[in-house]
């Protein structure tokens, strides 16, 4: 969730540069489909299919954090799909919402609006990317009968489609709750996993301070 790409923060792609992007993908897409067509069954599909579900994935995911922080009450200051440099702009949640080049990572930028209950709403928010990929996951499961029907074989073209999606959930969700931290550029940033733990012993005042800076932040904004 919180994998900060800032020092990418320069002017949006080119042209040229959105040229190339789509060059590479089909590019990639073409090997691909060779390699499918090489005797051909339709199961094969379920490896492209795994690489391609990682996209729209990582928008629910990004989406499953800002959707709590809303419904618990926090602020939403900004939501970023993508690393590299921006591709395009949009909005979500009334807040800010960058596609960038490379969709690998993103992160939701978010500030409590008060001591509530902020350690516990603070770990529900790092678990609802990837408890929102365990929904999808258990929701494909239930629609194709159970565990042993999902992990059938099939040639079936919509099955295929399902797994396929339901696995690379699956596999999101579990890597994210892995604890680890992710060194950038501007210093270590815990994943979900990491952040459920490191928020749960926090103290009130990291939160207060929290709290000050993005007050602090807004306002500027404001004056600007």
């Amino acid at each position: 969730m919180n994998l900060d790409q800032r020092h990418h923060d320069k002017e949006p792609t080119s042209k040229g540069e959105k040229v190339f992007l789509l060059v590479f993908s089909l590019g990639f897409l073409f090997m691909m489909g060779m390699e499918l067509m090489s005797n051909y069954e339709p199961r094969k599909l379920g490896a492209l299919l795994f690489v391609l579900f990682w996209i729209p994935l990582l928008f629910i995911h990004e989406f499953g954090h800002a959707m709590m922080a809303k419904l618990l009450g926090w602020r939403v200051s900004r939501i970023v799909i993508g690393v590299g440099k921006i591709f395009t702009r949009t909005r979500l949640f009334n807040a800010p919402m960058e596609i960038r080049m490379i969709p690998l990572e993103g992160f939701v930028q978010i500030a409590p609006r008060n001591l509530t209950l902020a350690r516990f709403k603070h770990a529900l928010i790092y678990f609802a990317g990837p408890g929102i990929e365990l929904l999808v996951f258990f929701s494909s499961v239930f629609y194709l009968g159970g565990f042993e029907q999902f992990f059938t074989i099939t040639n079936e073209y919509w099955r295929i489609a399902l797994q396929s999606f339901a696995f690379a959930a699956l596999v999101g969700a579990v890597i994210n709750l892995i604890p680890m931290s992710i060194v950038t550029q501007d210093g270590s940033t815990p994943n979900d996993g990491m952040g459920i733990l490191l928020c749960l012993f926090a103290s009130e005042m990291d939160y207060e301070s929290w709290i000050r800076d993005a007050d602090k932040a807004r306002e500027q904004n404001r004056s600007l």
